[in-house]
């Protein structure tokens, strides 16, 4: 119990954690872990060597706390509720806190007021995700907040703003890029994970353009721990890296043109906000799927120009393209549409034979289909095999299954 917060972790049968503010705000979990630790890295590895990293928003620190995981790598976290900064220990191992050395530092404090008063720069500033409805949330999405920000990094830095689509609507989605958007016109928008009931977008903004080669990851990560821990997280290479890209800088504008800025003089966010937080008729997915149909991601202008970015390129516009494909068939079979979602699944392998995800879970439903519904595993089988010929495991599996 705190002056203005409760704080509790809750532990459910299965052992999961759980960071409950107020019996209310859920900030984050050990189910979670992966996605928030892909928090920090698609963010750090957007960056060619960050030496100083800030994250704005600590909760269960295991965000934070994949910023260890980075050699020489030094991080601050500033967490407003003493509270919470209590319980980030509940939260080991999951948030590597028994290694946290001198090297992470945990700082009780509000977010605007430290990136105000604090006197080091920062190659790379990480804001978690803050739930617009709460009081005073609306103020850490402010123009004003912004600029100090940007007078916080180093030159070369970046910028990453992680937000809940779940939580927004599109008018105050569009007031938040706007105001992005006019602090760092050089910004991108990056999907953090295939997930439709908390999509998550990060704003991604550089002090100057930004573009990378086609083999950056593989450059930019050497062999090792690090490369183990994000082939863990679904982050094996640039290939599926970029493939978190959903918009451009264009993209972006052309989706915030016309609407209002979030200043401190005119709080747009922390008036508007609370009235979605509070009805319930809208879907979590239903900002992704609008965001996807823009189309706004573009592989050219993401990359350098060089020989090689040309075959990279169509490459990766072939993953986007298989990865919102997979997405829908999430929201088929969400919907109770198993035959519209085994459709999207298998041309999502149509179309790109490096998005895996959409062939892996056809391969899984085939094993499961295969006593009980073995003509329609087959025709499944059959269906992945033609999608991608020179892929050997579906065909392997068949065999397996049915026999030669």
């Amino acid at each position: 119990e705190g002056v203005t917060d409760s704080v509790a972790v809750v532990e459910d049968a299965s052992g999961q954690r759980t960071l409950r503010v107020n019996n209310r705000f859920t900030m984050g979990g050990t189910a979670s872990a992966p996605a928030e630790r892909r928090h920090a890295h698609l963010p750090l590895l957007l960056h060619p060597a960050p030496k100083r990293a800030l994250f704005l928003g600590a909760g269960t620190g295991i965000t934070f706390g994949a910023a260890g995981a980075y050699p020489g790598l030094e991080a601050d976290a500033v967490e407003l509720v003493p509270e919470v900064a209590a319980m980030v220990r509940h939260f080991a191992p999951e948030n590597s806190s028994a290694e946290w050395s001198p090297r992470l530092r945990l700082f009780v404090a509000d977010a605007r007021r430290f990136v105000r008063v604090a006197t080091n720069r920062y190659d790379v500033i990480v804001a978690d995700l803050f739930h617009p409805a709460r009081d005073g949330a609306g103020a850490l999405y402010t123009r004003e907040h912004y600029q100090a920000i940007r007078q916080r990094l180093q030159p070369g830095g970046l910028f990453c703003q992680w937000l809940p689509l779940y939580q927004l609507d599109e008018p105050m989605l569009r007031v938040i890029v706007q105001t992005f958007l006019d602090v760092f016109p050089h910004s991108r928008g990056y999907l953090l994970r295939l997930n439709l009931e908390t999509p998550v977008l990060g704003l991604v903004g550089t002090l100057v353009a930004t573009r990378y080669p086609p083999d950056w990851f593989e450059k930019r990560v050497p062999d090792g721990g690090l490369r183990e821990q994000l082939k863990s997280l679904a982050l094996p290479d640039s290939m599926q890296l970029f493939g978190c890209l959903v918009a451009s800088p264009e993209g972006l504008r052309r989706f915030a043109t016309g609407a209002l800025l979030n200043r401190d003089d005119r709080p747009v966010v922390m008036f508007a906000a609370p009235r979605f937080a509070y009805r319930h008729e809208a879907s979590a997915h239903g900002r992704l799927f609008a965001w996807l149909a823009r189309r706004d991601a573009d592989p050219k202008e993401l990359l350098e120009d060089r020989p090689d970015a040309g075959p990279f390129a169509r490459r990766l516009a072939q993953y986007i393209a298989a990865r919102d494909m997979y997405l829908r068939g999430l929201l088929a079979d969400k919907e109770g549409r198993s035959a519209a979602a085994v459709d999207a699944w298998v041309e999502s392998a149509r179309l790109s034979e490096d998005f895996s995800t959409g062939y892996a879970y056809c391969l899984t439903l085939a094993v499961q289909q295969a006593k009980d519904h073995p003509q329609a595993a087959r025709a499944l089988l059959d269906r992945l095999i033609a999608a991608q010929p020179a892929r050997p495991v579906a065909g392997e599996l068949k065999k397996r299954l049915f026999g030669p």
